[in-house]
């Protein structure tokens, strides 16, 4: 597995930053090359939730259902992929003071073996490196915005 992790202070409080992230339809908001992440569950949230989610990273599409395995209100969102392209993450909300947080974000993702998985693994890897850096990016100024839109 290859992992990217993402620690940063945004100008929110650990709650604003957690109903952010805790709220699917935001994730194209920040997500570089989610083109869709649609429940599949009535339940959106908590352990349980299931979504079907696909991505693209340069030439490749990838496609996952994912599942809320680990789930604490204010503070924690961890999910895996129960289908198609595996990736684990972990996003991690520590309050700083009223207006201020830390996004504590771990994701994991492994490519299949083989000749294709090795081509796919290549295929991806500048990509994820802009990936990284446009979510970080786009993660904190969303969750800053909807901060000062909620005060």
């Amino acid at each position: 597995m290859t992992e990217v992790r993402i620690v940063e202070d945004c100008a929110a409080s650990a709650e604003t930053a957690f109903a952010f992230v805790n709220d699917y339809r935001n994730l194209p908001k920040f997500w570089y090359g989610i083109e869709s992440f649609t429940p599949v569950t009535e339940q959106t949230d908590g352990v349980g939730a299931k979504f079907d989610g696909k991505m693209k990273l340069g030439p490749a599409s990838l496609t996952s259902r994912i599942e809320v395995i680990g789930w604490e209100a204010g503070r924690l969102i961890a999910t895996r992929s129960i289908k198609g392209f595996e990736i684990v993450s972990t996003f991690r909300f520590l309050p700083k003071s009223p207006d201020l947080s830390t996004v504590d974000a771990t994701i994991d993702y492994s490519v299949p073996g083989g000749i294709a998985g090795k081509m796919l693994g290549k295929t991806i890897e500048p990509f994820v490196k802009i990936a990284v850096k446009h979510t970080t990016d786009s993660l904190i100024r969303e969750i800053a915005k909807a901060h000062s839109e909620n005060s």
